[in-house]
């Protein structure tokens, strides 16, 4: 139906794309039931526009296949289908490489893979989505040689207010988390990544960083050289997280790190690191009473700085 084609249904076409492509992630529903309205008045157009996507990349950069993976993405449903013919290293750094470049040229961020692969693999972390975008990354950090080509990706991913299309509620999480937290686990190196990932997060959606920040503690141990990560992860979690390190905190060390860190934060900062570690002002008011010596002094002052005197 050639009509089909032109002034109103062509008007919704119109719009449908600019939402896909411009407003938020959660807009997008609104953008593809505006398509399914004008498929269902007959458009070609937009039904191919399900089917190939926008338009708006080269062929080239949303299809690649050669003879160990094949990577096809659809700008219009936010997908990326990723087929691994061999588990190799060969196979996840093309599949990355698509990825990575796929999202230099503006594809959505808010996206998801479908994983044709023969493995099951997931990072050792608990609470996260069981997806196929989750199992590519957990098993491409496999490759150690990989590790820096999915610190680029996970660089070019984090967008603050941006969340994997496959997760939702409490397993929702920026786009780039499984790359920044297989990393973290792996090597102390990748600290700064940590960092950089935790400053963009918004804790208000999202929750995954807890269950990510007890399996850093438990996989690097607490000391002074990961005390000022743990702190940087601390303040962009929950309070309902589960964090057992108040034992480490007996160490004078360990506390003198601590304190050092926590110096120049918020006042309600201060108060909710003591909170995650301690439990709250009175336990940490009750200990420091039963102290003596520099030791009650620190304590003090990390109630000081918590505005508690």
């Amino acid at each position: 139906m050639e009509n089909t084609e032109q002034g109103p249904i062509e008007l919704i076409i119109y719009a449908a794309i600019l939402i896909l492509k411009y407003e938020p992630s959660y807009s997008r529903t609104t953008g593809l039931a505006m398509l399914d309205c004008a498929i269902e008045l007959g458009s070609a157009r937009a039904k191919r526009l399900t089917v190939e996507g926008s338009g708006t990349y080269a062929k080239e950069d949303v299809c690649f296949r050669d003879e160990v993976a094949e990577c096809t993405a659809n700008d219009v449903f936010a997908e990326v289908t990723l087929v691994i013919k061999r588990e190799t290293e060969e196979s996840y750094g093309r599949a990355l490489w698509f990825l990575t470049r796929l999202l230099s040229l503006g594809f959505p961020k808010s996206y998801q893979i479908k994983l044709k692969s023969g493995l099951k693999q997931g990072l050792p972390i608990k609470g996260l989505a069981k997806s196929g975008t989750h199992r590519f990354f957990a098993q491409a950090l496999e490759y150690p040689n990989l590790h820096p080509l999915l610190e680029e990706y996970a660089r070019a991913a984090m967008e603050p207010f941006e969340w994997y299309a496959d997760t939702e509620g409490e397993k929702n999480c920026m786009p780039g988390s499984y790359a920044v937290f297989g990393l973290g686990l792996a090597d102390r190196a990748y600290f700064p990544l940590v960092e950089d990932y935790m400053g963009k997060i918004d804790a208000e959606h999202q929750s995954v960083q807890n269950h990510f920040t007890v399996a850093l503690a438990e996989r690097h141990g607490v000391n002074a050289e990961t005390i000022p990560t743990l702190v940087k992860c601390m303040l962009h979690s929950t309070d309902s997280m589960k964090l057992k390190i108040k034992a480490d905190m007996e160490d004078d060390t360990h506390l003198r790190v601590l304190l050092e860190q926590v110096r120049g934060l918020q006042s309600y900062e201060v108060a909710h690191i003591n909170y995650l570690i301690w439990g709250g002002t009175d336990k940490l008011k009750k200990m420091a009473a039963k102290e003596e010596g520099d030791r009650r002094q620190r304590l003090s002052e990390l109630l000081q700085l918590a505005g508690h005197q």
